[in-house]
């Protein structure tokens, strides 16, 4: 329960701080959008960058002192830079290094929490736990942008970072009243002291070798290709051809964030009368079908298009992800855990960072609608790489690590 709670306020701190630190940047800066894109590379920078050696170094450690230390660490952090501002001497290169710095503290803390579980509660609690940590996500990703835009408005941009720091250091006093004894970091095979090099090379080894492993990286990473590419174009879509305000396309947005709390609530219940095979391809496969209608939104028909895809993707997204997450932490050993948790992100997100540059170079040739067909049919075949693995199948969490 402390977990989740530390996890809840860190979640719900990192998305207000994602809004309100570009606000700070162009309110009190002047930021243009060039600056603005290389804030938000320098925040997805550490996760395709460390995400692996990451895993390796914390398969060596305890991961709750990593947790206590990445929260106060991004605390101090953040709360510099409304320091910075009420002295005077605030400047995008000191926005950019503690943003650098926070997905560095952020990529640890993430790879540590999905690594930790699995020796804080029982196996046959894994998908309950992994369903509270994935609602609490999901209610953060929903509030958390608003909250941000309200407060920043009331308070001013810089208190509001401020407060995403102190949300920070409550995650880590949360973090720091666990209790719960944690095992020593399994140990390797006797012989002599492996390279960094070797120990990420055997956690992406093992993700690429398992069959189930290797099927949900394919279908995650599809559909990550897929959204990250509609975020954009969708944008640009019902902003220049429908002539939406700024408020509706909030709106819409905001409805796959409803999919997603609704998603998380259910997935226990699902999980537990489907099994978790049918559950990860059955959430798939919703994600495919909410993505496949983007493209029937035209200017004569569009709202329901666009509100029913959203609402179908967003309660796909955390059925698939409760399931698969469980299933990963159920048939890894656990002296891979840390490798094999940062290993399948490094996959499934490094396609998150190809989608922004995709979509430019699709609409430049194909035009805006075009380029929404050709991602929508990236979701449509995205649950197909899960239908050649044995992942369908699964009724029960297998007994033991399966064969790689």
């Amino acid at each position: 329960m402390r977990l989740w709670a530390a996890q809840s306020v860190s979640e719900t701190g990192t998305q207000i701080g994602q809004l309100a630190v570009p606000l700070l940047a162009v309110g009190a800066l002047h930021a243009s959008a060039t600056e603005l894109g290389f804030l938000t590379s320098a925040r997805m920078l550490p996760f395709l960058v460390l995400a692996l050696p990451a895993g390796a170094m914390l398969d060596q450690m305890r991961r709750l002192p990593v947790l206590i230390v990445s929260d106060v660490c991004r605390a101090a952090l953040l709360a510099s830079v409304p320091v910075s501002y009420a002295l005077g001497v605030l400047s995008l290169a000191q926005l950019y290094v503690a943003v650098l710095l926070v997905g560095v503290f952020t990529v640890a803390f993430d790879v540590s929490y999905q690594s930790y579980l699995p020796t804080l509660v029982r196996r046959e609690e894994l998908a309950d736990a992994n369903a509270k940590l994935t609602a609490s996500a999901s209610a953060a990703e929903m509030a958390g942008p608003a909250a941000a835009g309200v407060l920043a408005g009331f308070l001013g941009a810089a208190a509001t970072v401020l407060l995403d720091a102190l949300s920070f250091l409550a995650s880590g006093l949360l973090c720091r009243a666990i209790r719960h004894p944690e095992p020593a970091p399994e140990k390797a095979g006797a012989g002599a002291p492996r390279s960094l090099r070797k120990e990420v090379g055997e956690g992406l080894g093992f993700v690429l070798r398992q069959r189930m492993l290797r099927a949900v990286a394919a279908c995650a990473s599809l559909l990550n290709l897929s959204s990250s590419m509609l975020m954009v174009l969708l944008t640009l879509y019902m902003v220049r051809t429908l002539g939406y305000p700024s408020a509706l396309v909030g709106v819409v947005f905001s409805l796959a964030g409803v999919g997603l709390v609704g998603g998380a609530l259910c997935a226990s219940r699902v999980i537990a009368r489907l099994g978790y095979g049918r559950s990860i391809t059955g959430g798939a496969a919703l994600c495919a079908v909410g993505l496949v209608l983007m493209p029937a939104a035209s200017p004569g028909l569009s709202l329901p298009f666009l509100a029913v895809g959203q609402l179908l993707f967003g309660f796909g997204v955390p059925l698939f992800n409760i399931a698969q997450v469980t299933l990963r932490q159920a048939i890894t050993p656990g002296r891979l855990h840390a490798r094999m948790n940062a290993s399948m992100r490094f996959v499934i997100w490094s396609t998150i960072a190809v989608g922004g540059p995709l979509s430019g170079l699709l609409s430049g040739t194909l035009g805006l609608r075009g380029a929404i067909v050709v991602a929508a049919a990236i979701g449509a075949v995205s649950w197909l790489p899960l239908l050649g693995s044995p992942v369908p199948a699964l009724r029960e969490l297998p007994d033991a690590p399966a064969e790689v």
